[in-house]
């Protein structure tokens, strides 16, 4: 992962963090405000969670989807490639040098 696309990731998560702690807060309000019993805030708390990692889950698909896309756009080459290609390379570098020193002689 780039630094951009590990940036994102990392503001994602601090939103998501700040998002649960911000229910958290507010469904003990409601716990103290007497809105809810102590259970009920507790459950309202877990099903919010639930639901918050089921569309964190979903974004972060539609992320890498769309991360993937822009790569392709611009034409990068990912690391497996990447490494494929420089493998390619290293192995002519010793052809070409073995040939040089066969015709050298």
């Amino acid at each position: 992962m780039d630094d951009f696309s590990a940036k994102i990731m990392d503001n994602a998560l601090n939103f998501a963090f700040m998002t649960k702690d911000t229910a958290e807060k507010i469904f003990g309000e409601f716990v103290k405000a007497g809105k809810v019993s102590k259970e009920e805030g507790q459950k309202l708390m877990e099903e919010f969670v639930k639901k918050f990692e089921a569309e964190a889950a979903n974004l972060n698909h539609k992320m890498k989807a769309e991360i993937k896309k822009v790569i392709e756009e611009f034409g990068f080459v990912d690391a497996k490639k990447y490494e494929d290609l420089n493998a390619r390379v290293t192995r002519l570098e010793t052809y070409i040098n073995e040939l040089h020193k066969k015709f050298k002689d």
